[in-house]
């Protein structure tokens, strides 16, 4: 996979770890960015609804939701991934939104820039996404993270489930959420990488994936 890639992060140290505003709306401490959803039914034609219980304020949405009272989609989708919804076809589910609290970054990665391509595919590989989901990963991100020599990473999700739940009717068979936060320096920075090993989850039956991430001030 041929990528160029200028990747970089802000960064803020104290006591044991990073304490993460991240950027966006002004009107938010945190800004998750482009969650998108990926579905994919072992069969086509197979009518699914995913509802979304976000502790926060949706800024975009993009398909519309079919029902706004409860923040849900309604469609069709196919074996390929192909969502359908009022005859229009989509290859993903996406929104933004914010919340106010803060992340925290309390182990992780400091990476250098010419190194971050290849320690991006690796992890999202590793945490289980397919070429064409990580190509996506890695072009949205790719003006978004142009900036400094250095990038602290962590994809510990563990703060954004909290605030984001997924319902999915018919219940997938996988499920992979994929939560990147981030902050950035000129200098090396010190920090604990995450403890034990990471399992590459296998796809199985009806498999949902989900991606996103924070930059933290």
């Amino acid at each position: 996979m041929l990528i160029s890639i200028l990747l970089a992060l802000a960064l803020i140290m104290i006591s044991n770890g990073f304490d993460c505003g991240c950027t966006g709306s002004d009107d938010y401490d945190d800004t998750e960015k482009k969650p998108v959803i990926y579905l994919y039914p072992e069969e086509d034609d197979t009518s699914i609804k995913v509802s979304l219980d976000y502790d926060g304020t949706f800024i975009t949405v993009y398909p519309e939701f079919n029902s706004e009272s409860d923040y849900t989609w309604e469609f069709v989708a196919d074996h390929d991934g192909t969502i359908t919804i009022d005859g229009k076809d989509y290859g993903y589910l996406f929104w933004e939104g914010g919340h106010e609290s803060e992340y925290t970054i309390d182990s992780g990665y400091c990476v250098a820039r010419d190194d971050l391509v290849p320690f991006l595919e690796e992890k999202l590989e590793t945490l289980g996404l397919t070429d064409k989901e990580m190509d996506d990963f890695i072009t949205f991100w790719l003006p978004e993270l142009s900036k400094d020599e250095y990038a602290v990473i962590s994809f510990d999700n563990s703060q954004y489930l909290e605030i984001s739940g997924l319902n999915i009717d018919p219940m997938p068979d996988t499920l992979i959420r994929v939560f990147m936060t981030y902050t950035s320096s000129d200098v090396p920075v010190e920090i604990k990488e995450p403890e034990g090993t990471t399992v590459t989850p296998a796809r199985e039956g009806f498999t949902v994936v989900e991606w996103g991430g924070c930059e933290v001030d």
